[in-house]
This record gives structure tokens, C-alpha cells and sequence, in this order.
């Protein structure tokens, strides 16, 4: 009964966000054995069991309620912008840490002295095929016989160890991999909107390994496309669609997006000298314009270390103080910002004091005077 009435009063504002394509989190209870039939029979029964109790009508109309909202909710789904999914992707990304893959890629690369764009191939195909053994695409679309036929195994066997065992199952997974990316010269592009659709559809139905196994192939693809880049200039345009505009399908949007959340919380009215100048809009824009600027891509670098997070964050918070967007002293901000936690407070207070000088708050001094 009490995970019934907290679902049923949840659902009707979790609606409203999908409807508005704001919606950031996966609901559970859409997931697995509860898009079946037999869970709404389970139910019946269930609540057929308790028929002569006290709660028995409430219990009735709990079950028949979060029937009718999952039903308008599956339906507000199936309307949702495409770049909900893709944000959705990337919000659930920023929970894992790249520190030990980036130590692992440093340790090939020194491995493999001689670093080639063909070796960067052989070593796209490995992390991918890895990666798809894993079962990240259990939940994905049946294949038709002709998306099966499409995949060359004779050809992705060449970029992979000789003992790699491809069995019809991972035929199929990749068949289904297919779905969700393309081919830009030798680089793999994932295509965020479909994949995010996909994660969020089956979110909870993914074990917590094979949710690690999806967003660490995520980062171990960035790093090898990064190397390829610095050996072939002619790919960075394919790395930086910041160049048209957008943020997504980027490194820069994770950081965009924590940053840009952190601007919009309760506590920047507290401390902010011009609220109607510095609305949230503004604030949006900033830290969309200091991502697209050079600096971005360093932050977007250094965001992959999970350590200097709090330290970026700060930095722009210094920016903004330094700038007069903000007022108040460095302890008192950061408590605002971090919360009741003393230790927290006064080690985001250092972080924003070390940033008063570096590049981000001279980007964000100039951005402001501007």
C-alpha cells in the first residue's frame, strides 16, 4: 500500500516532465516484468486475496490508479524530444568515474610505442566487442535477417585478437549495436538520441555491471577518438560538433551540465547582486559559452578525473563572485552551495579561493564585462 500511494503520487509530476522534456530519471517501475501482462495479474490477484479487509477498496483503486498514470505516461513517452533521452544519457554518465580507464589507455599507449591510427582501430573494435559480451544490448530490438547479414564478421575479425570467440549471440548484439551508431571515416559515432532512448527505456533492467560496461565504453571510445584526432588533425572536426552549436554528443556536455544545475539552485538568489540581470537564462548561457570557448575543452579534459570536479565547479563559482555576479565570503558561498557539511564547506572554500586566478574566472571576468 505505501509503494502503491508513493507511486501514484509521484507519477502525475514525473508526466509533467516528460511532457515538458525535462524528465532526468528512469522510472523503475516501467521496467522488466512490470510492461507485462502477468504483473498486472499478479496484482489482480493479489488484491482479490485481501477482498473483505478494511483496505481492500483503496488497494483497488491504488492498483487501478497506477495503471491509467503508467499508461499516460508510456504515452507522454512515446512524444518526448529526442535530446531528452541524449541528456538523460549524459546526467547518468557523469555518475562513473573515467580515472582508472584513462590510466589504463596511458598504460596501452606506452605499451604500444609506435601508436598508429591503425592500431587506435584494432584497439575501437576490441573495447567494443568486450563491451557487447557483456550483454549491454540484451534489451535492444530483435534484429531483421537482413540487419544480421549486414554485419561483417570476416571483416571485424580481422581488427580483433585472434582467440576472440564470436558466437551467433554476439552476431546478433552486434546486428543490434548497429542500430544505434554510424561510421565517420574511422571514427565510431554514437547516435546519443536512439542510445539514450534505450538506456532510459531499460535503465533499470540492466545489472549495475552491464550499466558500468555502457558508460565506461562510452569513455574508453573518447580517448581512443581523441588519439586519433592528434594524429590525424582532419578528425577534429568530426570529434567537435561544438562548432555548430551544440553541446551533446560531447565531452563538454557533462560538465555543462552539472555546472549549469548547480547555477540554477536556490542558493544563487541568496548571493546574487541582480537577480532579473542574472536570470537563469543568463546563467545558461554562460556556461554554455565558457564550454564552447577554449577553456572548454581543458575543462572537459580534466572533468574525466572525478577528483578535480568539485575544484572546476568552484572555479566558476570564484568567476562569477569576482566578476560581481555574486557577494559574499568564500566559506559563506560554499556553504550555501555544499550544505550543512563543515569539512565539504570549507574544502569547496580553498577550491574557490585556488580559482581566483586561473583561466576560468579570467574567461568569466572578461564574459561579464562584455
Amino acid at each position: 500500500m505505501r509503494q502503491l500511494k508513493g507511486a501514484v503520487k509521484l507519477l502525475p509530476g514525473y508526466i509533467e516532465d516528460l511532457k515538458r522534456g525535462k524528465c532526468m530519471e528512469a522510472f523503475s517501475i516501467s521496467s522488466g516484468l512490470r510492461r507485462e501482462e502477468l504483473f498486472w495479474l499478479w496484482c489482480e490477484r493479489i488484491c482479490s486475496d485481501m477482498e473483505g479487509e478494511s483496505f481492500y477498496e483503496s488497494l483497488k483503486c491504488y492498483i487501478e490508479d497506477l495503471k491509467t498514470l503508467l499508461a499516460e505516461a508510456e504515452k507522454a513517452l512515446m512524444h518526448c524530444d529526442s535530446a531528452m533521452f541524449e541528456k538523460f544519457y549524459f546526467a547518468k554518465k557523469q555518475n562513473y568515474s573515467g580515472d582508472a580507464i584513462s590510466k589504463r589507455f596511458e598504460k596501452w599507449r606506452y605499451e604500444n610505442l609506435c601508436v598508429t591510427i591503425d592500431k587506435l582501430r584494432e584497439l575501437q573494435a576490441k573495447v567494443v566487442a568486450e563491451s557487447l559480451t557483456k550483454g549491454i544490448m540484451n534489451f535492444a530490438p530483435v534484429p531483421s535477417q537482413k540487419e544480421l547479414n549486414e554485419v561483417r564478421l570476416d571483416y571485424l575479425k580481422g581488427f580483433l585478437p585472434y582467440d576472440f570467440v564470436m558466437s551467433d549471440d554476439f552476431c546478433v548484439a552486434c546486428a543490434q549495436w548497429r542500430q544505434f551508431i554510424h561510421w565517420n571515416d574511422t571514427i565510431l559515432i554514437i547516435d546519443y538520441k536512439k542510445y539514450g532512448k534505450y538506456i532510459q527505456n531499460h535503465y533499470y533492467d540492466f545489472s549495475d555491471t552491464q550499466l558500468q560496461a555502457i558508460f565506461e565504453l562510452d569513455m574508453k571510445l573518447y580517448l581512443i577518438h581523441k588519439e586519433m584526432a592528434r594524429l590525424n588533425p582532419e578528425l577534429v572536426n568530426v570529434l567537435q560538433p561544438t562548432q555548430t552549436g551544440t553541446l551533446e554528443n560531447t565531452t563538454l556536455f557533462a560538465p555543462y551540465n552539472t555546472i549549469s544545475r548547480m547555477l540554477q539552485q536556490d542558493w544563487f538568489d541568496a548571493v546574487s547582486v541582480d537577480k532579473e540581470k542574472y536570470s537563469t537564462m543568463w546563467r545558461d548561457e554562460l556556461v554554455s559559452s565558457l564550454m564552447k570557448s577554449k577553456i572548454g575543452s581543458v575543462i572537459a579534459d580534466e572533468w574525466q578525473i572525478a577528483s578535480k570536479r568539485p575544484q572546476l565547479k568552484a572555479a566558476v563559482v570564484y568567476g562569477l563572485k569576482r566578476a560581481g555576479v555574486i557577494q559574499g565570503s568564500d566559506l559563506g558561498i560554499a556553504s550555501a552551495i555544499v550544505g550543512d557539511d563543515n569539512t565539504d564547506s570549507k574544502t569547496f572554500a580553498v577550491y574557490m579561493g585556488r580559482g581566483k586566478k586561473g583561466d576560468i574566472a579570467d574567461w568569466i571576468v572578461n564574459y561579464v564585462k562584455d
